[in-house]
């Protein structure tokens, strides 16, 4: 057995179970292809020698790995109950982290598709994990960053994340008394965030920009009938941000990164 990282699953850390990320024999982690396989929209005629191309679809199927772990000594059908307890049986995706240094800053949103103990001699010592998760992609920790603007106010704001795909992610708009007019506009993208003509003062506006779901934070009012229906995104890299206002916003959620496993 060759040991290597840690691992923590569903707010578990493995060490708990004296487990840990290890090659067993010949149960080994494999190489695999980043999550982003593209998939191409076309159709091919006989009397054409080049295809009618409609583009590509890069989102149709998740990451998926195998996951090697195991303990330093075999394990008795008690402890093979206990970490199967842990790492199966959920109904909506798990966190997933890997002490490795280059992916120390990732995490994978995922489920455990298959569990299978791996013996030596009818001695059972590691697992091997079929790992499905929830996109093509890794994710960043949770970030947040405040941003505060009166009138007009330029900022550079950094995506990290490494996919060609905007980043959506949630705003949180508090605007001060007697602001009711807000825009942000990515001279980046091209987007062009506005809203107009609202009522009262103070408000604060919450914004799902993946769901598309806006929301008053009192529940007071209607955002919609305010609203121009374009949606905040981010580029990968540097962003520049004009807002309109006053007031602060707060950027939070995960950066996305294809990193395979």
């Amino acid at each position: 057995m060759y040991r290597t990282y840690e691992f923590t699953f569903a707010d578990t850390p493995a060490s708990l179970y004296g487990m840990f990320v290890c090659d067993f024999g010949s149960k080994k982690h494999s190489d695999n292809a980043f999550g982003n396989r593209a998939n191409i929209v076309e159709t091919r005629l006989p009397q054409r020698v080049t295809p009618l191309h409609y583009g590509v679809r890069y989102h149709d199927s998740p990451l998926e790995f195998t996951l090697i772990f195991g303990a330093e000594e075999e394990m008795d059908r008690y402890q093979l109950q206990e970490v199967s307890n842990w790492l199966t049986g959920y109904q909506d995706y798990q966190w997933l982290s890997i002490d490795q240094p280059d992916m120390e800053h990732i995490q994978f949103h995922c489920l455990i598709q298959s569990l299978t103990p791996v013996s030596v001699k009818w001695l059972p010592f590691a697992f091997e994990a079929k790992i499905i998760c929830d996109c093509p992609y890794g994710y960043s920790y949770p970030f947040e960053e405040k941003i505060e603007f009166a009138g007009t106010t330029s900022v550079r704001f950094y995506n990290d994340s490494t996919i060609r795909e905007h980043l959506r992610p949630e705003l949180r708009i508090k605007l001060t008394a007697g602001c009711k007019s807000f825009s942000v506009t990515n001279k980046t993208t091209g987007s062009v965030m506005q809203f107009t003509n609202l009522p009262g003062g103070g408000i604060t506006i919450l914004v799902d920009n993946e769901n598309e779901i806006l929301q008053d934070a009192d529940n007071r009012y209607d955002l919609y009938e305010y609203f121009n229906f374009e949606f905040f995104d981010l580029a990968s890299g540097d962003n520049e941000l004009v807002f309109n206002g006053t007031g602060v916003v707060t950027i939070s959620g995960r950066y996305l990164y294809n990193v395979g496993a």
